[in-house]
């Protein structure tokens, strides 16, 4: 049996919310965005932060077999709103999954290809030269080593990359009025 971990699966609860900078971070899978009913199965789900994101990756998550790390993008270098955080620890606490801020990195919005610019940069030996890489090494670790913590009683099995990998069997349709829509919790 190898000792190489199989590669994380990594899916976003939509489209531009941070799921291949995600991927490429942690040398994930990526997925694309899955479905609002939770029936693909991701080790990692990630969603931007603000309110009506999170409520999606809290909704998303509840419905998947098993709890996947929630990975939370930050929109710039602002303050995270007030309910963002309170969702994000309440995810945390009712869902008994980590919850992972990825915060906003200038130059990787600037780069025509961020992920070389990150990679080069986070683990570069002259930490000096790449402060704004520290938040993205930083969330690096702390993802991986959920989903290690995650999968760590797993067998591991053949992957397609190379890897090792786990098979998820096609789990039973969830019933859905309105498979256009996600669920949303109004906030007063």
């Amino acid at each position: 049996m190898s000792t190489q971990t199989r590669r994380p699966i990594v899916g976003g609860i939509a489209g531009g919310v941070g799921v291949t900078t995600t991927a490429h971070l942690i040398d994930g899978i990526d997925v694309g965005v899955v479905d609002a009913q939770g029936t693909r199965q991701v080790d990692v789900l990630v969603a931007r932060a603000t309110a009506v994101s999170v409520n999606w990756a809290i909704a998303t998550a509840k419905l998947m077999r098993s709890r996947p790390i929630i990975v939370v993008v930050a929109n710039s270098t602002g303050h995270w709103p007030a309910v963002v955080e309170r969702r994000m620890k309440m995810a945390a606490t009712n869902l008994s999954t980590p919850v992972i801020r990825l915060e906003w990195c200038s130059p990787l919005a600037a780069s025509d290809n961020p992920w070389e610019l990150l990679a080069d940069a986070a683990f570069h030996p002259d930490r000096k030269a790449h402060r704004w890489a520290n938040q993205a090494l930083e969330a690096h670790i702390a993802i991986v080593t959920a989903v290690q913590k995650l999968h760590g009683d797993e067998p591991p099995a053949a992957g397609p990359f190379g890897g090792e990998s786990t098979t998820y069997p096609d789990p039973e349709p969830v019933p859905v009025d309105d498979f256009d829509r996600r669920p949303v919790k109004r906030v007063s």
